[in-house]
């Protein structure tokens, strides 16, 4: 009886847990007007791409960054499924990432890009479902710079707002993953502060008589 209650406990947990993800999911475009120094998209479909590049074209931040780029696309296959994009545009604006093969990648891309080109406030682009686990890699590795989400909803994955029977579990667990990263990197940052001496022992402390 006893090992019932805490299997139903725990499934109880997991369903709570689970609706709470499916609750995090974007349903609409929270700040669409909003100006930020860069704008990321994760490759992943065309509809992100074409979102992005119009974002841009429109003037809602100086740069692009194409994360997760195939190694074997070259700059000008991407400037071909950019129509929205003037040469100009792209040739000045837009960088090509290379080096992610998925999200946790694609936010060590992100974070060395934003970092080298000094931004403040970033617009990521990326499918909605995919939206929350993006948050939190990002959150791990840039949390320095203001996220400002902008989901795009692609026909093939959503059906009046709802997730595929397969794609919403699954991205769940990845999720929990992501959250656990999370955890992980913020306790080993207490650890590594803790570690160091308080700023007024560190200035004050007199220096060693020879």
């Amino acid at each position: 009886m006893r090992s019932l209650r805490l299997f139903l406990l725990i499934v109880c947990f997991l369903l709570g847990a689970y609706g709470w993800f499916l609750g995090q999911i974007p349903t609409v475009v929270a700040e669409p007007q909003r100006q930020t120094d860069g704008i990321v998209v994760l490759t992943g479909g065309a509809l992100r791409l074409d979102e992005a590049a119009i974002l841009l074209a429109d003037g809602r931040a100086r740069r692009l960054l194409i994360s997760g780029v195939s190694i074997d696309t070259k700059p000008e296959d991407i400037r071909e499924r950019l129509p929205a994009l003037d040469d100009d545009l792209f040739r000045c604006c837009v960088d090509l990432g290379y080096q992610a093969r998925n999200t946790i990648g694609n936010a060590g891309e992100t974070a060395a890009w934003a970092r080298a080109n000094g931004m403040k406030t970033l617009r990521v682009v990326t499918a909605a479902y995919h939206m929350p686990r993006t948050l939190v890699e990002l959150r791990r590795v840039l949390p320095e710079v203001e996220v400002v989400p902008h989901p795009v909803f692609p026909e093939r994955v959503f059906d009046s707002g709802t997730l595929p029977p397969v794609t919403a579990p699954l991205e769940f667990a990845k999720y929990v993953l992501a959250l656990f990263r999370l955890r992980v990197a913020t306790l080993d940052d207490e650890t590594q502060g803790e570690g160091l001496p308080p700023p007024s022992e560190a200035t004050n402390r007199p220096e060693s008589l020879p």
